[in-house]
């Protein structure tokens, strides 16, 4: 059995507290808590430690050469760069469920932690799909390699798009629930607009390139002009829209980006409800494998930070980017894949030739056809679905049908994902 190790928690919020308890009142062997940090110590929370265990200076507790490992929870950029720093160069592990600031501030964290010889536990910034991040605890060594990694990773998107999809709500119908569930922040941007997922696609891209070096940027949109329209229509083709990360093996690189996608609705993403997360993995020879877990809430994040700390005390292998080699993302341009497009033209003769025209002449060919109702006396939709083409000429070919004169609006693309894809 490994020495005791003393832990310090900075950060006495709703994930703190279960930490807290986990650590305090259940307790985990081979450690012990010893300080807990927090701005507001008078609020009152359903865990009680002794008031000698509580303070608002978080440098004492960094600096403190009794304290082994810090457990960063307060999120954001600072002060949470300049305590985990600290607290390695201290001599200190860190643990932590902060992807934004590892997002963004990852090479000098993981940098610092090589240099210093200390482990960086982030399992709780995945919570729901930490098991991916071990499969490539050899990253860089490992003789296994993959073709793709679909994964969704935010479980306020996904909540929405399911109520959306079962509940036929609109957007703001469905945000509005997720909010009074609990499952959307005040403000969800980071959620709805895809940039939460993309934190944790650069830091499963570092992980899987071994590199701490920061990731280029990719393609990142989010679901806010998702309609039950598309979803309806969607749903006729036999697909869900779900938000998802990409990471896609091509030659020595990797094609990234994270959008809404539609996914075959018996397939393991596309029918995944609620604020669930997952991920589907295809390696090397065609084997699929997955993943589904809460995305979200108190125990699934505890559970990761302790499994973390276990990991630490246990002297276990950690995955931690040590590499300062450069992240290379390949061009998306060249990569092909099947694509969902939704017009809304005039109620005309001659209309959906004119487009199939342009089509032509960038060589996309057209799988099918949905052509519904007016929406109104002028207005027409049109749900066109196409073979396989490369992103490029259907971008360009867009930018082309957007400009006839009987398209009034821009054209709805949503990429479609599937194994044959």
């Amino acid at each position: 059995m490994s020495s005791i190790k003393k832990v310090a928690v900075i950060g006495f919020g709703n994930i703190g507290v279960g930490v807290v308890r986990a650590l305090y009142e259940k307790g985990v062997n081979g450690l012990e808590l010893v300080k807990v940090v927090d701005i507001d110590l008078k609020k009152r929370r359903p865990v009680k430690i002794p008031k000698t265990m509580l303070t608002v200076d978080w440098k004492s507790v960094v600096n403190d050469p009794e304290i082994d490992i810090i457990v960063e929870l307060i999120g954001g950029i600072e002060p949470a760069k300049t305590i985990q720093m600290q607290a390695l160069k201290n001599g200190k592990d860190v643990v932590t469920a902060n992807k934004k600031l590892l997002a963004a501030e990852g090479k000098e964290i993981f940098s610092l932690a090589s240099k210093q010889g200390r482990r960086v536990g982030f399992r709780a910034s995945f919570v729901g799909c930490h098991s991916l991040i071990h499969e490539f605890q050899q990253a860089g060594t490992s003789t296994k390699q993959f073709k793709r990694i679909y994964a969704i990773l935010n479980g306020t998107s996904n909540y929405i798009l399911s109520t959306m999809s079962r509940d036929d709500k609109s957007f703001k119908e469905a945000l509005r629930e997720a909010r009074e569930k609990g499952f959307a922040e005040r403000d969800p941007s980071d959620d709805i607009d895809g940039v939460d997922t993309a934190n944790k696609i650069r830091i499963l891209v570092s992980l899987i390139t071994n590199s701490y070096q920061k990731v280029p940027s990719f393609t990142v949109e989010g679901i806010r002009d998702i309609t039950t329209q598309d979803i309806q229509y969607a749903a006729e083709l036999g697909y869900s829209i779900k938000l998802v990360g990409v990471i896609e093996q091509i030659d020595d690189s990797f094609a990234v980006g994270v959008y809404p996608a539609l996914l075959p609705e018996t397939s393991l993403l596309g029918s995944l409800e609620g604020a669930y997360n997952g991920t589907e993995l295809e390696d090397e020879y065609g084997v699929i494998s997955g993943l589904v877990a809460p995305g979200a809430g108190v125990y699934p994040t505890t559970d990761a930070v302790v499994k973390d700390l276990a990991d630490i005390v246990e002297g276990r292998q950690m995955p931690m980017p040590t590499s300062k080699s450069p992240v290379v993302l390949g061009s998306t341009a060249n990569a092909e894949r099947r694509y969902y497009l939704r017009f809304s033209v005039l109620n005309q003769a001659g209309v959906l030739a004119q487009i199939c025209n342009v089509f032509w002449k960038y060589n996309i060919s057209i799988a099918g056809v949905i052509q519904k109702e007016p929406v109104s006396a002028r207005f027409v939709p049109i749900v066109m679905t196409t073979y396989l083409a490369k992103e490029k000429d259907i971008q360009e070919a867009l930018r082309e049908v957007d400009k006839l004169p009987m398209v009034k609006v821009a054209t709805k693309l949503i990429r479609i994902l599937s194994a044959n894809t």
